[in-house]
């Protein structure tokens, strides 16, 4: 039986979540523990980002999205497994009573923010973009690293 999921919207600057895409392709290809899947991809991300507790988070001192008009930016809704959805919410609480208050979304960009740092330090640089329309694949195979 699989694990209950979650609708979860997030609101995405577009430069991010071209990043968080091109980030993901190259972690498919790159990265041995990568999920294949965006959604698992995210998961893998938001999970990773709860293990780092409040004062890893804190440490990382990743700055806040960019402000751009609402009408800008992308609402995206992601089904999420309960688990990480309570992980991630209980997560924001603390964070909250640690003094760093981020709405979902905003918690969501730092996560991302640190996966895609990460892979282009990584790729050595720029990660190739995924190009404006394309589907990412679904259930992509994932080459031995």
């Amino acid at each position: 039986m699989s694990e209950s999921r979650v609708a979860t919207g997030a609101w995405w600057d577009p430069q991010m979540w071209a990043r968080a895409r091109a980030a993901y392709v190259y972690d498919l290809d790159h990265h041995a523990n990568a999920p294949a899947g965006f959604i698992q991809w995210l998961h893998w991300v938001l999970e990773a980002h709860v293990a780092r507790g409040t004062q890893g988070r804190a440490a990382l001192a990743v700055p806040p999205r960019a402000v751009i008009t609402a009408t800008a930016g992308l609402n995206r809704h992601h089904s999420l497994r309960a688990s990480t959805r309570a992980a991630m919410e209980q997560a924001i609480i603390d964070d909250r009573q640690a003094g760093r208050m981020l709405s979902r979304s905003s918690w969501i960009h730092e996560a991302i923010a640190v996966a895609v740092s990460d892979a282009e330090k990584r790729a050595g640089g720029t990660l190739a973009p995924v190009p404006d329309g394309q589907r990412l694949p679904n259930q992509p195979a994932k080459p031995s690293c």
